[in-house]
């Protein structure tokens, strides 16, 4: 009997953290839905796109003459000399290489340039996701990517969206 009464008083310890689990509110958030259409995130996206807009159309005509370069390059293979294809296959090779630089620079750029503007919108968001949830008597609230199913009340987004607009 002395068994059974341990064995009973472990299942029950290891049972009551479940079980309070279980009655904690819990919320589902999506950050980046929420950042990226507050008003704040709406600014700071726009801002970046337009800082970079130009150079991304500068990099996708490159693209496009590559491209052409590259049909014409098909076409006329059979045409050209061995020589003359040689000359513009090794000029279409350093073009292509100076468009995959630019375009990676381009990139590196953009992330960093997100990274620095969106960095504290993130984190004054995440204030606000505390201050919701304690003022809200939720125990948890997960981020969408990170549940694979969750019932569409349970989403605060919406709500987080609103408080993190109206704290400034």
């Amino acid at each position: 009997m002395g068994v059974l009464m341990r064995t009973f008083i472990v299942l029950a310890v290891l049972v009551m953290p479940v079980a309070a689990f279980a009655q904690g509110k819990i919320g589902i958030i999506n950050l980046d839905e929420a950042l990226s259409n507050s008003s704040a995130g709406k600014s700071a996206l726009s801002g970046l796109k337009s800082r970079f807009e130009s150079r991304e159309k500068a990099i996708a005509a490159q693209g496009d003459d590559l491209k052409k370069m590259q049909d014409e390059l098909q076409k006329k293979s059979v045409a050209l000399s061995q020589d003359a294809m040689k000359s513009k296959a090794a000029d279409f090779e350093a073009k292509a290489r100076k468009y995959l630089d630019d375009r990676n620079k381009l990139q590196q750029e953009e992330q960093q340039a997100q990274q620095s503007v969106l960095q504290p919108l993130l984190s004054r968001l995440q204030k606000v996701v505390t201050e919701y949830a304690s003022k809200n008597g939720y125990t948890v609230i997960l981020e969408a990517r990170s549940v694979p199913y969750y019932d569409p009340k349970m989403d605060v987004t919406a709500a987080v969206r609103a408080q993190f607009d109206s704290a400034k």
